[in-house]
């Protein structure tokens, strides 16, 4: 379970999210058939317009094969390194990586430690979090070799199995977003909030609401958040935004502190 191939994490994504692209593939094949079909019967007038649909199909699968390429694949943009250069994490550090059973990419982030360790807090519930392709993924996973980097917990998304202000830095790749309430992802903003230290870091990477992934994902794409939408969780579970990259456009990184107690203190006073 590595990073180092080209297209290992690509395939992985795919094989999770079969179906996606399949109905896609599926639609392609019988619109060819189409064509092929129109043609033999001579009714050519509808052959430009089925062209038309097929070419716009055909576009959207390769663009979404494309994000997947940027989002796990070890050549493309690797957000949970963005996010590892944005906490200005370093060697020896230990930070808390929030996960679904992914493991993967934090595997990967490991290989940065050197006497550094990653306590890995894994917070799925299917209840909570319905995704089919986020089943699929775990159900292929086999469990990771023992690595003194790596330390594994299980947990829940309103309560985290460490104590009050006790880590520098946590971070969340792709995570808040698989929560379908929006109240269950402010209540685990708040559980980091409670396990970070005064002026600790949460490291968060989602996708969002933009023309890129409108572009890539088509329709699909309604169902991602706009940057405005995480802006306004982070503020309600009291941080304080300081970076936003958006590399390539398909997916928003930020970096937001907890403030300390003073800072705290100043911010909740009315004006």
């Amino acid at each position: 379970m590595t990073e180092s191939g080209r297209f290992q994490g690509f395939a992985h994504y795919l094989r999770a999210n079969w179906p996606r692209f399949f109905r896609l593939y599926a639609i392609i094949i019988i619109l060819l058939v189409g064509i092929g079909l129109l043609a033999e019967q001579g009714w050519w007038a509808f052959v430009p317009m089925v062209t038309a649909v097929l070419l716009l199909l055909a576009v959207l699968l390769v663009l979404g094969l494309w994000d997947a390429y940027q989002r796990f694949d070890a050549g493309g943009i690797q957000p949970h390194h963005r996010l590892f250069e944005m906490g200005r994490i370093r060697a020896a550090d230990t930070f808390v990586y929030i996960d679904l059973g992914e493991r993967r990419r934090v595997i990967s982030l490991s290989r940065r430690l050197t006497s550094g360790r990653i306590v890995v807090l894994d917070v799925y519930n299917p209840q909570w979090t319905r995704s089919k392709a986020l089943i699929r993924w775990r159900n292929r996973l086999s469990h990771p070799l023992a690595d003194p980097r790596l330390s594994w917990r299980d947990g829940a998304f309103n309560l985290l199995p460490l104590p009050d202000s006790s880590v520098q830095a946590v971070m969340l790749c792709e995570i808040l977003g698989e929560f379908w309430q929006d109240g269950d992802r402010v209540t685990l903003l708040r559980e980091v909030r409670r396990i970070l230290q005064p002026q600790g870091y949460v490291l968060i990477a989602e996708p969002t609401r933009n023309q890129i992934n409108m572009l890539v994902r088509g329709p699909a794409a309604l169902d991602l958040e706009p940057e405005a939408h995480w802006r306004e969780l982070l503020q309600r579970a009291g941080f304080a935004l300081l970076d936003m990259e958006n590399p390539r456009g398909v997916i928003c990184c930020m970096r937001a502190q907890k403030p300390s107690p003073t800072r705290g203190q100043q911010l909740s006073l009315p004006f």
